[in-house]
């Protein structure tokens, strides 16, 4: 992710290089519009019939809709809290369904700005054991288990192993299993999720000359992520692999350092050519950290 934000960035910078003032291309449509909306217009009419009558209520049960369909299929079910609004949650949201994944269990996330969803949501947790229970913050993680009782809960940022380890002790099956990879992958996955936040609480450029500072600010990011994955102890038998991984990461953040220099000297970088080389060494990386559970870097 961080990786392919790289490209983007440095080619705001180097258009930032050139004249302030030149005026915004018009792109003007090949075809007339009107054939093209009056040609479409009949389909998406018949689509949108269709899924009305797919659409799942939103109350049964007394419980939100979808979690109660959730709940027919899955003796537990992980329920993510989060707002559209916040992109954390968004990051919270993620990490709770990857540990569904790796449970077993089914997946709902519910959006608390939606009074369709709160309601309902509000009303069955009445009986929650204390009051922080039946407040609807975010984001925040709830297992349930069949037909519809409230396990345990987790307020804030949950990684995707606590909400795995309790999905388990509520009675999900595990399907997935890392084997000596397991207290590894748990910790580069944290350094991952961290990876992840703080990447969220970059501003982002609107200028060449901010670009410039920002892609400083995010090889920093990186670096430090990289550095701390080297620190970890590797998962026995998988040492090469765990080398190989670090080394690609960095090799890719010593490139993206030698490219800002390299721009700072007043030259012109080849951006094709180094998103191209950044992204080749991101995913083979990334493809070792998946194949050792660390699937929070991979993804």
């Amino acid at each position: 992710m961080a990786f392919l934000a790289l490209g983007g960035g440095l080619l705001l910078l180097t258009r930032g290089q050139g004249s302030g003032n030149a005026a915004v291309p018009v792109i003007k449509p090949l075809h007339p519009a009107k054939k093209h909306a009056k040609s479409l217009s009949k389909a998406p009419a018949k689509r949108a019939r269709k899924a009305k009558k797919a659409r799942t209520p939103a109350v049964i049960d007394g419980m939100p809709g979808v979690l109660a369909v959730a709940l027919r299929g899955n003796p537990v079910v992980v329920v993510a809290l989060y707002s559209p609004k916040s992109s954390v949650d968004g990051v919270a949201r993620e990490e709770a369904r990857q540990g569904a994944a790796l449970s077993g269990a089914g997946f709902v996330a519910l959006d608390v700005s939606d009074n369709k969803v709160a309601a309902p949501l509000t009303a069955l947790l009445t009986g929650a054991a204390t009051a922080a229970d039946r407040v609807l913050d975010d984001p925040a993680v709830l297992i349930f288990q069949q037909p519809k009782t409230l396990f345990v809960r987790f307020n804030g940022f949950t990684d995707r192993d606590t909400v795995a380890q309790a999905a388990i002790n509520a009675g999900a099956v595990k399907l997935t299993t890392v084997g000596s990879t397991v207290a590894w992958a748990g910790q580069a996955n944290g350094i991952c999720n961290k990876l992840k936040a703080d990447l969220l609480r970059l501003p982002l450029p609107t200028s060449g000359g901010s670009a410039l500072d920002w892609v400083d600010s995010l090889n920093g990011v990186l670096d430090n992520t990289v550095k701390s994955l080297r620190a970890l102890r590797p998962p026995k038998g998988h040492e090469a692999q765990v080398r190989q991984m670090v080394a690609l990461y960095s090799e890719a953040v010593s490139a993206s350092e030698a490219l800002v220099s390299s721009v700072r000297a007043g030259k012109n970088p080849d951006l094709a050519a180094f998103q191209q080389k950044v992204t080749t060494l991101g995913h083979r990386a990334d493809a070792i950290a998946v194949d050792l559970g660390a699937t929070a870097c991979g993804s």
